[in-house]
């Protein structure tokens, strides 16, 4: 009987027992802003680690590694409105079924709410976050955002942040409701 149960466990898929990690060279993080009620652009972060682990899914995000594309922008966020010399990462936690990711057939989706833990600027805030999870591989799952998360920035003491950049670049406005979406790729372990 034994020796049934240890093929058996032989047979399933690797994944089921592995620890997942962030393949960061093929996930992306974006946030979109919005100044002057018109001009919109998305910005980015290029470096970010995670994982899942015993049904906790972690993201840490090296906020000096901001993206707009302009160089004097980026120090500016990075100075200014995320103070990283203070707050050097901000990080999403979150728990997950892993049943229910099991469950996924290769090359099917599935959807799911989830409450994530955002810690931004030193202040915690649960948000509700609608994933979708698709199993690429064996090895590989693809969990993207169905829709945007809206991150309010005066939930996390971000406003004063925002004057400063408003001021500095003499803008008339710089909208406080920052959507964020996200495509990330994990591989096990």
């Amino acid at each position: 009987m034994k020796k049934i149960i240890f093929f058996s466990l032989l047979m399933l898929s690797p994944s089921v027992f592995a620890d997942w990690i962030l393949d960061s060279s093929q996930s992306s993080l974006n946030f979109i802003t919005t100044k002057n009620a018109s001009k919109t652009e998305v910005q980015s972060f290029k470096t970010m680690q995670g994982g899942v682990k015993a049904n906790q899914v972690t993201l840490t995000v090296d906020l000096s590694s901001v993206d707009t594309g302009i160089e004097i922008r980026d120090a500016r966020l990075r100075e200014l409105f995320f103070n990283v010399a203070k707050f050097p990462e901000a990080t999403a936690s979150l728990k997950i079924d892993s049943a229910v990711i099991k469950a996924i057939k290769l090359g099917h989706s599935q959807a799911m709410t989830l409450d994530a833990t955002i810690d931004l600027y030193g202040i915690k805030q649960t948000l509700p976050i609608i994933v979708q999870v698709t199993a690429l591989a064996e090895d590989k799952l693809l969990v993207f955002s169905k829709q945007p998360l809206i991150v309010n920035l005066s939930e996390f003491n971000l406003l004063e942040g925002v004057n400063k950049l408003r001021e500095i670049a003499k803008l008339q406005s710089i909208n406080a409701a920052v959507p964020v979406t996200f495509s990330l790729l994990f591989t096990g372990k």
